[in-house]
């Protein structure tokens, strides 16, 4: 059944005539269709009324995006630190890894004592930009905390590696973080068990990261684990157990494990490589008892940063947001000149 259309006439200055026609049907599928036109000069109002709206919040948008800060990037300092006594006073050699010519230390700062805890800040201040280009270069800089004449005992240390970004509307970025832990004290401090080598070799166009431990006296090796690619950064553990249960006479030596990662052929670029130590002992449990005590220490780290020689490869521009808001407003223009049963073409 078809309906008669009504239409309701009103008039806007002398020669401005708007005619709302609303007409509901049905039509082959059975589904009601809602009709609109609109005539004369107020169609033209309309469309500029709704253009002008979309020119407006365009502006907006896009001087929101232009004034928006860009993204800080992002640096791996890799701070190391190691433990050692000299003449009964403790030291922690702290190393920070700086890994373009944009980064500069500022600052080692000065440990905080807070009874077996040590606590330091240092400032490293990263001087690259949206148009500054940073020179690849790798620097490792070293510095040694004295902690003076300690009391017998345990203690850890601490150790915030903080960049500032000046370019970048001042942010600071403090997620360089390392830790140690360590025995001083003693007539017969507890030496430093455990340590990492890295070295770096390319054969042929393939990277490889060749490492070797120390493996304490009555450790045995459990084994080295795959070095998994994040970005530009290489991960692997290695772990090394000393089962007391076993009841085996150790030699008083340190014996050395080698492992050599095979990384495959890499893009010209700067990459790091980072292996943990895991110390893990099993003892016997609580007396009359059979369970076991598992204990386990992986505060050993080292990191190594290597540079794949060659043109950098060039990266993927990001999609401007520009061009979807563009693309977006032209949809809905597209959609309102046929609802205005303006001409395309």
């Amino acid at each position: 059944m078809i309906r008669t259309p009504r239409s309701y006439r009103w008039s806007y200055a002398e020669d401005v005539t708007i005619i709302t026609l609303v007409e509901l049907q049905a039509n082959h599928t059975g589904v009601a269709v809602l009709n609109l036109g609109i005539n004369g000069r107020a169609r033209v109002i309309l469309l500029g009324s709704v253009l002008l709206l979309l020119s407006l919040s365009s502006f907006t948008i896009l001087r929101g995006l232009s004034s928006a800060s860009p993204s800080t990037p992002v640096n791996r300092l890799m701070p190391t630190l190691n433990y050692n006594e000299f003449n009964g006073d403790s030291q922690v050699s702290a190393t920070i890894t700086l890994s373009n010519g944009c980064l500069h230390l500022t600052s080692w700062g000065t440990p905080v004592q807070s009874r077996n805890k040590f606590s330091v800040t240092a400032a490293v201040t990263d001087y690259s930009g949206p148009q500054i280009a940073c020179a690849l270069a790798i620097l490792g800089a070293q510095n040694t905390y004295s902690l003076g004449q300690l009391a017998i005992g345990d203690y850890s240390f601490a150790l915030d590696a903080c960049i500032s970004f000046p370019n970048y509307g001042g942010a600071i970025d403090c997620s360089n973080k390392a830790s140690i832990f360590f025995y001083a004290g003693g007539p017969n401090p507890k030496p430093q068990t455990s340590e990492i080598k890295l070295e770096y070799q390319e054969t042929n166009g393939i990277s490889f990261v060749n490492a070797t431990i120390v493996v304490p006296p009555c450790f045995r090796m459990r084994g080295w684990s795959d070095a998994p690619q994040s970005g530009s950064s290489f991960r692997s553990n290695v772990t090394i157990v000393d089962d007391e249960r076993l009841m085996i006479a150790c030699i008083a030596m340190d014996t050395l494990a080698h492992n050599s990662y095979d990384l495959g052929h890499l893009a010209p670029g700067v990459y790091s490589f980072t292996l943990n130590l895991c110390q893990v002992v099993i003892g016997w449990g609580t007396t009359g008892t059979t369970g076991t005590n598992i204990s386990a220490d992986c505060s050993k780290t080292s990191t190594i940063f290597f540079m794949v020689p060659g043109a950098p490869v060039p990266q993927p521009s990001p999609p401007n947001d520009r061009f979807r808001i563009f693309g977006l407003f032209a949809i809905i223009i597209i959609i309102l000149l046929r609802l205005l049963q303006i001409p395309i073409s």
